[in-house]
């Protein structure tokens, strides 16, 4: 059975699955999702708890002996097993096809590890385990679902913090469920009034954002210029090497530019899709921008990529994150911006 991590709560309530399969890039909601099973395994009177990780010491014999043996301190016992790279070796599979018709509620299996690739939940070993037990993906959250997530963190702290507050604070915690829930923590122990202001937030919050750069892309096609220009200010101030920036621009601004072509010229463009290996899901987005960005837009951006391509390997730009910031500017529309004098400013407000 197949639900989602803010789920986890009120499926827990009908007592343990047999296994849990948790995977996916945002660490927080994993160990949220885990600690909220551990805690329901106690609160049901589970007492031993082993962890495991597929490190290079880790024989999946141990894995099935943890099943098949009996509980040392209790009836039952919950097992977790870390995949650190989100891969199952053969030995493996072998292992849970063997363990799991084994597993039941004296014995309960908490699987987690990275985002799974579609090929690798069409294994057999994750079907079988997907029958007996629950699959949680957890995704990036991002817009709307992220201030529902801060409120219910501020639920589960019995804080009330105004609007402007919790603005400020998912601003400067962006993509970083886990530097937010900390910093909720800090103010929930300084502060005993249960009416927190944006000045209390202002005062104690430490600026402790992450950003990658497929936030980068994400707010990009999304048209937020502003956001562009402060994740790349934050991309340079973690001094994150320029080429990791430069190919996943290129990548996906060659490949506007030749959807851009095509429906210009009326041709076919599933094969460009297809040639690119763009997901279903994501296909509609890069032909929605290939139809929204003018052409000259799009072959001057493509110009200026190759630019900055080249002053990265003669190392002859100056600051090719202000490069990138001028790219972005023109992608999203703001034109008028488009010819500032690099360097830019990364302290520019935009409109």
């Amino acid at each position: 059975m197949k639900i989602y991590a803010n789920q986890i709560a009120t499926t827990l309530k009908d007592g343990l699955a047999p296994c849990y399969l948790l995977f996916g890039d945002e660490p927080f909601q994993i160990n949220d999702c885990r600690l909220q099973i551990k805690q329901a395994a106690k609160q049901q009177g589970v007492e031993e708890f082993i962890r495991l990780s597929d490190d290079d010491q880790f024989e999946w014999d141990e894995l099935i002996d943890h099943c098949q043996s009996m509980s040392l301190f209790s009836s039952t016992k919950l097992i977790e097993l870390e995949l650190t790279t989100g891969k199952m070796p053969k030995a493996g599979s072998d292992a849970i096809k063997q363990i799991t018709e084994q597993l039941s509620a004296e014995t309960s299996l908490v699987i987690f590890g990275p985002k799974l690739e579609s090929s690798q939940t069409r294994a057999a070993w994750f079907k079988g385990l997907d029958k007996v037990g629950i699959y949680i993906p957890v995704y990036d959250i991002d817009g709307n679902h992220l201030q529902r997530w801060l409120k219910d963190q501020l639920a589960k702290h019995k804080m009330q913090m105004s609007y402007e507050a919790q603005v400020y604070l998912l601003e400067y915690t962006a993509g970083n469920l886990l530097a937010c829930a900390q910093e909720l923590e800090k103010i929930s122990m300084a502060l005993n009034s249960s009416n927190i202001t944006l000045t209390d937030v202002e005062k104690l919050v430490a600026d402790q954002s992450r950003y990658s750069v497929f936030q980068l892309i994400d707010q990009l096609w999304a048209g937020n210029a502003k956001q562009c220009i402060n994740i790349i200010e934050r991309l340079k101030l973690e001094e994150l090497e320029p080429n990791i920036i430069l190919w996943a621009l290129q990548k996906d601004v060659v490949l506007i530019q030749q959807l851009n072509q095509a429906l210009n010229y009326k041709l076919d463009t599933k094969s460009i899709l297809d040639s690119h290996k763009v997901w279903k899901n994501k296909q509609a987005l890069y032909l929605n921008q290939a139809k929204r960005i003018p052409t000259h837009i799009l072959n001057a951006a493509v110009h200026q990529l190759s630019q900055i391509d080249q002053g990265i390997k003669f190392h002859t730009l100056p600051c090719p994150y202000s490069m990138f910031a001028h790219v972005c500017l023109m992608l999203t529309g703001a034109t008028d911006l488009a010819n500032v004098k690099l360097p830019l400013d990364l302290d520019l407000e935009l409109n």
